[in-house]
């Protein structure tokens, strides 16, 4: 199967009695939810650059710790197009962008230092998840000076993390990016109504798949057949797979969610996810 897919919950009419049992159901569950591990792929606060989401499957979703998002450092240096360097003696990584750099970056170690030589905390310590190495990412880009970021809300209360070139910069990986995500500037369309909860990615046959669930946060129904996704999936090597979803033929309630898939040839290291809406006639 090489298309992409998705599937669309909907709500149905239930009897008050099944509603009830139901109501049982969810309050048992959740008293047992906080010691539940962490959903494999959760995005918990999505990364926005350039204004498009950036999303990191599996494995390499981001997560916290101590209040800090913690990233995985080497596929979030390739999405900002920073340089990545690993010292072996030292067994320590370094990130350079647009001539700033963060040296000394070690898990298990709560300090790192500036290419100047500065000693800056990152005050919490970077650490390995099944080979991956997580590094809290703020006091990162506080230290590469030409970046900017905040936490964005919508209007259902979850956030992204919007990353930008600080006053003016344009970050390395604009012009790349704006050539393979067709929706910017599109006239006509609601851009990114679909919020991004989780990416998962499992082998299947000679490649990947990938599984993408969204929510309908535009805060309006989006009529049947009106809307489309993007993904692009970008490898090891920088290789970039664009896969581009029809959105549902049917009307999609607002907080309604969808699941996309999508097939890949190789595991990716980032995933580039746009949407949109069209009026009829664009």
């Amino acid at each position: 199967m090489n298309q992409p897919g998705f599937l669309l919950q909907r709500l149905r009419r239930t009897p008050y009695s099944i509603l009830a049992v139901c109501a049982i159901m969810l309050l048992s569950l959740m008293s047992s939810a906080a010691k539940a591990e962490p959903v494999m792929g959760n995005q918990i606060k999505p990364i926005l650059i350039h204004n498009s989401y950036v999303l990191f499957p599996g494995k390499l979703a981001p997560y916290t710790k101590s209040g800090k998002l913690m990233v995985p450092i080497r596929p979030f240096s390739m999405a900002l197009g920073a340089q990545m360097t690993y010292n072996v003696p030292a067994k320590s990584i370094s990130v350079s962008l647009l001539g700033q750099t963060v040296n000394h970056i070690r898990a298990g170690q709560i300090s790192a230092e500036t290419g100047e030589g500065k000693a800056i905390s990152l005050e919490v310590a970077p650490e390995l998840r099944e080979g991956v190495l997580f590094v809290p990412i703020s006091p990162v880009l506080g230290a590469l000076k030409s970046v900017r970021w905040e936490n964005m809300g919508n209007n259902i209360n979850r956030y992204t993390l919007s990353i930008q070139g600080r006053m003016g910069v344009t970050l390395p990986q604009t012009g790349p990016w704006l050539s393979i995500t067709p929706f910017t500037g599109v006239s006509g369309e609601n851009y990114n109504p679909f919020y991004p909860v989780v990416l998962t990615q499992d082998l299947s046959g000679k490649g990947y798949r990938l599984n993408l669930s969204v929510i309908n946060t535009s805060g309006f129904d989006i009529p049947k057949a009106s809307s489309e996704l993007v993904l692009v999936a970008v490898d090891s090597q920088g290789q970039a797979i664009v896969r581009r979803v029809p959105g549902p033929s049917v009307q999609t309630p607002k907080a309604a969610a969808l699941s996309v898939t999508a097939d890949i040839p190789s595991a990716a290291q980032y995933v580039i996810y746009n949407s949109r809406t069209v009026s009829k006639g664009q």
